[in-house]
């Protein structure tokens, strides 16, 4: 197959086109700053819409896997026009490119498109995002249902793995800073769904391989706290976890507010893929046996 992966630097995005390359597939791979040596690489910048246009109609791709996000909550949060032009127009200007050269679209989206007040949450239960990060992901979702002819939209949660840029995740920055007997700090009262990048990208494959369509949750299969996460990796990683201190949601100075508990429900990926959502403990040993 012919798939078109955007932002093919990133944490997902570079695993997507390792494993896509690795099983046959012709792969191009869109990067804006950090430039990619795998598949066929093309640097643009996903908010130009004529030269997304050109691209996508050049290449004309079976699929495209839209990974590209601002990612950065609170960077979200204080610049909303960055955020709104990445998360949401570009996602807008990709879904109107798909329809038009007929390719079937994934959009990776987000576990904050909840509020956080309930946390399983289901494929079909209500959006109601608490920053803007959230809320540019939920637009993007709403726009890929409104403008793409065959899509796909792949939620998931606090992503973590070896990075291609060296960029930090929780698990590499818990990893830094404890290899070097720094103390951290870590959540006791916010639950989530760790996603490994791999794991991840191997469940977006499996989507483009066999076209599946509609919302999907493609998260971990473990709901956790953040403190929880922290031990379970520094165990994993044989470092101290009395470094580890808990904290709680009310400590931390952020700019944005982040729901309580965003866990995510996996029950219909794990029912429907081969390439099942993970454990931590197993994603943990997944991420100690790669290379980094």
């Amino acid at each position: 197959m012919k798939i078109l992966v955007t932002g093919a630097s990133g944490l997902v995005g570079h695993k997507v086109v390792e494993i896509a390359l690795k099983k046959g597939h012709e792969v191009y791979s869109l990067y804006r700053e950090h430039a990619v040596n795998m598949g066929v690489p093309l640097m643009l910048d996903i908010a130009d819409e004529e030269k997304l246009l050109k691209t996508v109609s050049r290449i004309k791709p079976d699929a495209i896997i839209h990974t590209a996000a601002y990612t950065d909550v609170d960077g979200c949060e204080a610049n909303r026009g960055i955020a709104w032009r990445v998360n949401a127009d570009a996602t807008k200007k990709i879904a109107l490119a798909s329809a038009e050269n007929s390719s079937h679209m994934i959009f990776i989206s987000t576990d904050y498109v909840f509020d956080g007040e309930k946390g399983l949450y289901l494929e079909d239960d209500k959006p109601n995002p608490i920053n803007y990060y959230g809320f540019t992901k939920l637009k993007g979702e709403e726009f890929v249902k409104e403008y793409a002819a065959e899509w796909c939209i792949a939620r998931t949660s606090v992503i973590y793995g070896w990075s291609l840029t060296g960029k930090l995740n929780f698990a590499t920055w818990l990893i830094n800073n404890l290899r070097q007997g720094r103390e951290i700090k870590a959540i006791t009262d916010q639950y989530v769904s760790p996603t490994l990048n791999t794991n991840l990208a191997q469940m977006l494959l499996e989507i483009v391989e066999r076209n599946i369509t509609g919302v999907l949750h493609t998260a971990g299969a473990t709901r956790v706290s953040r403190y929880e996460y922290a031990l379970k990796l520094a165990e994993a990683f044989s470092l101290d976890r009395e470094l580890v201190k808990p904290a709680t949601m009310s400590d931390i100075p952020w700019k944005a507010k982040r729901p309580r508990d965003s866990s995510l429900n996996v029950s219909k990926a794990l029912n429907m893929l081969n390439a099942k959502p993970l454990s931590l403990d197993q994603a943990l040993q997944e991420m100690g046996k790669e290379k980094h």
